[in-house]
Parts: C-alpha cells; sequence; structure tokens
C-alpha cells in the first residue's frame, strides 16, 4: 500500500472553502476535525462564522465529525452544530471511520475529511481513501504532542 500525504486542496480556514468545489468534487459526505479546525483548541465553542458555514454544508452534504478531541468538545459539538461526533477516535487508526462508514452509508470516493494536521488528518485520509482539504489551525495554542507533530511536519513537508 502506498500512502500519499497531500491535499486535495489548502485553504486558511473551513469557512473559506467554497461549497460549490466541494460539489465539483462529487463530495456527498464531509468528515469534519474539531481541535483547531471546527473550534480553537483552547476555546470550548463553535466561532459563529464556522456555524453558519456548517449550516450551508449541511443542506448540501452528510457532515459528522471525526476527532481526537475529549468527549466533552465533541459534545460541544454535537450541541452547537447538530452533527454526529466521535471522540478519542484514535486518528490516523480508521476504527471510527469503519463506524461511522456503516452506520451513515458512507464511501470513500465521495467523502472528503477536513482537518488541520498531517500526522493525524491527512494520513487518516489516506489510510481510509477519503479526500483530504488542510485548513490553518485556528488557533496557535495546542496539545504539546500535537506541538511537535507540528514541528515534525515542518521539517519533513515543507
Amino acid at each position: 500500500m502506498s500512502l500519499k500525504l497531500h491535499n486535495s486542496a489548502h485553504f486558511k480556514t473551513l469557512t473559506d472553502i467554497p461549497m460549490e468545489l466541494l460539489e465539483r468534487m462529487g463530495v456527498k459526505a464531509l468528515v469534519v476535525d474539531v481541535d483547531n479546525t471546527l473550534m480553537p483548541y483552547d476555546k470550548d465553542e463553535v466561532p459563529a462564522p464556522i456555524k453558519e458555514w456548517i449550516e450551508e454544508a449541511k443542506k448540501r452534504f452528510i457532515v459528522l465529525s471525526i476527532a481526537n478531541t475529549r468527549p466533552y468538545r465533541a459534545k460541544i459539538v454535537k450541541q452547537e452544530l447538530h452533527i454526529p461526533a466521535f471522540s478519542l477516535s484514535l486518528k490516523p487508526l480508521p476504527f471510527a471511520w469503519w463506524r461511522a462508514k456503516k452506520k451513515y452509508h458512507l464511501e470513500p470516493a465521495t467523502t472528503v475529511l477536513i482537518g488541520d494536521q498531517l500526522f493525524t488528518d491527512a494520513l487518516f485520509a489516506a489510510f481510509t481513501g477519503l479526500k483530504f482539504i488542510r485548513v490553518e489551525p485556528l488557533s496557535h495554542k495546542d496539545a504539546l504532542h500535537t506541538k511537535f507533530t507540528r514541528w515534525l511536519e515542518k521539517k519533513l513537508f515543507s
């Protein structure tokens, strides 16, 4: 198996991704990361522009979250965005994808993962056959292990 850690596209934030681009890509489902993609790592609420973008996305696509975030943050996503949210997902391992794929009848060829990290999100997309759109982190604050992987990403992929 050959793994390619590359983006289908790269945007500053989730809200910069045009819905029309996703439709042209043949996307039917969006899997979105939580920490620093939907919510800044150091805040416990989804910013208003992201809420609005997700509301529009839900009119066009199946939208759910698969993240390594803590359960209380996934609960915030469920309550504020009204989407399914899988927490403690062990990305890049594909276990949460297998559950979501079965429950929501998802197909890898028509699903895109949107996230801010190569070592969790891009690798998860590669393992599961999903398209990957990378966004910049919403905050410069991160967990210690994420700071290390971001440093490693810069060294290996810059």
